[in-house]
């Protein structure tokens, strides 16, 4: 079995365990189901060559039912050029954005974190794609599911501004993009905000 194979089984054989957790009402179950995924959680740990606490620590603050994590993500092109801001975890360049908050709508959250990142004020205007994060070349691979959605966004004031994550904020031509953080931003992710920038009437792609 390969070790892709390997990582996918045990992150379902985890998944299951928790959900048996949450919805069984025997008490020797749930034991089972905690032994259970404390086992996926320890072989992960060994297969992946992380300290069992690291691995823990991704679904710690997970309960109930396992869903997927979303990321939003926005297109902001300025006379043809595309919003980036640099990360300063690896000094690479990305589309605005990050983790949704619970407490906010997709929207609010796209525009909220474009203003936190970059300074720029802007109105989400499209719902382009709906991208499974593990369907695609990002780098590194991750234990939990993420859907990354991505808006196209209106500019509407603000300026360039830093912040405590990004140390550079700038436009640039699709065909000339900088070093990419590969974890959070593809080329093709910009290739595809402006397939639609320039092609309003294409359907919202998703996988």
């Amino acid at each position: 079995m390969s070790h892709e194979l390997w990582r996918e089984s045990l992150k379902r054989l985890r998944a299951i365990a928790q959900t048996g957790q949450t919805y069984t009402r025997d008490p020797y179950d749930r034991e089972r189901y905690e032994e259970l995924e404390n086992m996926a959680l320890s072989l992960l740990a060994r297969l992946l060559d992380s300290p069992p606490e690291a691995v823990r620590s991704v679904y710690l603050p997970e309960q109930g039912y396992p869903t997927p994590k979303i990321d939003v993500r926005a297109g902001i092109f300025r006379e043809g050029r595309i919003l980036l801001v640099r990360e300063t975890a690896d000094g690479r360049w990305t589309l605005p954005g990050g983790w949704g908050d619970e407490h906010e709508s997709p929207r609010e959250s796209i525009e909220r974190e474009v203003r936190e990142e970059s300074g720029f004020e802007v109105r989400a205007s499209r719902l382009v794609a709906v991208k499974d994060r593990h369907l695609h070349p990002y780098t590194p691979k991750r234990l939990e599911r993420i859907y990354k959605l991505f808006f196209l966004c209106e500019l509407t004031g603000g300026e360039a501004a830093t912040s405590l994550e990004t140390d550079g904020v700038d436009f640039f031509a699709p065909d000339d993009l900088p070093a990419l953080s590969l974890g959070r931003t593809l080329p093709d992710d910009v290739a595809l905000l402006q397939a639609y920038l320039h092609s309003p009437e294409r359907p919202c792609y998703f996988d």
